[in-house]
């Protein structure tokens, strides 16, 4: 009768946690749901808080060698649908100057991050996977030094993560220039570099592989 009962205890057990990892799988799938759901929002409001005006001034505050300010004839700089990403010069982590402009004629994933931000953290494989499975896209990193406690921090994220997709060192300039207030932020840009969307949160490789799917 014990052992019956022994049998019976460790049957219902058993059952528990069956029952408890196949709802904590479709709890995670639901989240999962939830979190394209929020991004695919995020993609269809195109909207930034900066009026033309604001941004134009903003610009003109920010006078460094970093970013490129100049004109061509019928191009519309900004980070409104349609307009061309501002153009800069930046440091990757090996020392190289890198400028947004020498990757005209392939489409970009410019993405800014930092170490201490965990959905970058969460974010990045998803970037890895797509940057070694797609080479007409290149996923471009900007670290975000201001928020770093130690400026060793971006390499040793990098290196820990194994990232090989060209990740460079964001000035405030830059930062302030693009509307980084929270992280993620990233820019999906054309092959053209006009801008298609603006996205804040972090994104998966599907959701990558579906936005590019759509731009030129």
């Amino acid at each position: 009768m014990v052992k019956k009962g022994m049998w019976a205890l460790i049957a219902l057990v058993l059952a528990f946690v069956v029952y408890d990892f196949v709802s904590g799988l479709n709890r995670e799938q639901q989240v999962r749901e939830q979190a394209g759901i929020q991004v695919q929002e995020e993609f269809e409001d195109d909207s930034i808080d900066l009026t033309d005006e604001e941004l134009e001034a903003l610009l003109e505050d920010l006078e460094s060698d970093v970013i490129n300010t100049t004109s061509e004839s019928g191009v519309e700089y900004g980070l409104r649908a349609g307009n061309t990403a501002y153009d800069f010069q930046l440091e990757d982590m090996d020392g190289n100057t890198v400028n947004l402009s020498d990757f005209r004629g392939q489409k970009v994933f410019l993405n800014f991050w930092a170490s201490w931000c965990p959905p970058c953290r969460v974010e990045m494989p998803h970037l890895q996977e797509f940057h070694e499975e797609n080479d007409d896209v290149i996923v471009l990193g900007v670290n975000v030094m201001s928020s770093e406690s130690n400026p060793e921090n971006a390499g040793n994220f990098v290196d820990e993560l194994g990232l090989t997709f060209p990740n460079v060192y964001g000035v405030d300039e830059i930062v302030d220039l693009y509307l980084v207030e929270s992280l993620p932020t990233s820019y999906f840009i054309g092959s053209d570099g006009t801008v298609y969307e603006r996205v804040v949160g972090p994104v998966t490789k599907d959701i990558l592989e579906a936005r590019f799917s759509l731009i030129d």
